[in-house]
């Protein structure tokens, strides 16, 4: 069964005329803008790794898991997380600093191992996450759409509070057969992870054993570092594509992920990615800030209305949808509250 593509549509200030205007060019022109991660508007957990300081991921459980069952002979023993957490996860031993906290305080800023281990932990973090959203910025964007044509959120914050309208696409068409639509999810679990107890590192669950401050320092030495220690790239790529926080759950986003030289089109100031270090070339580079996509006209299926349209923008989107032959076989819809107070599309005549 065929999932709906939605894209919902409200009104911007355009300096030229002062005035705020309905964003309706794809009905003439068909593009769509592809956004880059850090230009989305999740500040929050976009491209972002869920952190966890001494304690454990989900990820880095599993990793133990596959660990115990290499060794345990017993195929109906299940061991508890505090098992795993004792045997697989928790470093051997203690610290200097912890078995000598006066010279700590001698030889560092630090008054305790634990005020060290925040600081370290933030700035790893703070540093991985800034890495990640500028490299996987200058490389891709997102065209981020929705599940449902009656979604009351997305008209709210989307479409100007019902004042705008959606377009709604065929799964169907080739379009997004090459351009694969895929769920995002809202889980704490499926996010890339990065956990730091007492010193040591794990990405997606797997040990960090030679994550030092130079590595820290250059974000690109921090990548070759965490696939020779057995980071699968794609998966924690894709996780921080994928995955955001739970707070946006209410969205039920659906993304396509299209390269920015794919773009037909682009416009905006340039931007370079802010890294501060040297960099190669062809990993890293300059990008507009505005890139577009084309979808073919037939991939359209119907224009929906908002529940507040005023008579004045029915009028002017119908006449747009007209006056492009090539949209001669969509539906007109509009958006309305039922008896019960839920949204529901009709088609109407033109």
């Amino acid at each position: 069964m065929d999932i709906m593509l939605v894209k919902y549509y409200g009104f911007y200030f355009d300096n030229n005329s002062n005035k705020h205007i309905l964003r309706d060019d794809f009905i003439s022109n068909g593009f769509f803008r592809i956004t880059q991660p850090k230009f989305l508007n999740d500040k929050g957990s976009e491209a972002k790794l869920f952190p966890y300081f001494n304690e454990f991921s989900p990820a880095d459980l599993a990793w133990a898991r596959k660990r115990h069952d290499k060794i345990q002979k017993d195929p109906n023993y299940t061991p508890s997380e505090e098992e795993l957490i004792n045997f697989f996860l928790k470093p051997v031993g203690e610290r200097y600093g912890e078995h000598f906290p006066h010279l700590l305080r001698m030889e560092t800023d630090y008054e305790t191992m634990d005020e060290y281990d925040k600081d370290q932990f933030t700035n790893i973090v703070e540093k991985m996450n800034h890495y990640m959203i500028e490299i996987i910025s200058c490389q891709l964007g997102v065209l981020s759409l929705c599940k449902s044509d009656t979604n009351e959120l997305m008209w709210t914050h989307y479409a100007s509070a019902g004042e705008g309208i959606a377009v709604t696409f065929k799964e169907s068409h080739e379009f997004f057969k090459k351009y694969v639509p895929k769920d995002v999810s809202y889980l704490p679990e499926k996010r890339a992870s990065l956990t730091y107890y007492k010193g040591s590192i794990r990405i997606n669950g797997e040990p960090i054993k030679t994550f030092t401050q130079p590595n820290i320092t250059n974000p690109f030495a921090a990548l070759i570092v965490l696939n020779k220690n057995g980071v699968d790239i794609q998966n924690f790529t894709e996780r921080l594509i994928y995955a955001k926080a739970e707070k946006w759950k209410s969205e039920d986003e659906v993304r396509i992920i299209c390269m920015l030289n794919s773009c037909e089109h682009k416009t905006g100031k340039v931007i370079t990615p802010k890294l501060d270090i040297d960099f190669p070339q062809a990993t890293l580079h300059s990008y507009s800030e505005i890139c577009l996509k084309k979808i073919p006209f037939d991939a359209f299926e119907s224009i929906v209305l908002g529940y507040g349209i005023s008579k004045a923008n029915k009028n002017m989107i119908i006449e747009k949808v007209k006056a492009n032959p090539e949209l001669s076989h969509i539906k007109i819809k509009i958006a309305q509250h039922n008896i019960y107070g839920n949204l529901e599309t009709t088609e109407i005549n033109t």
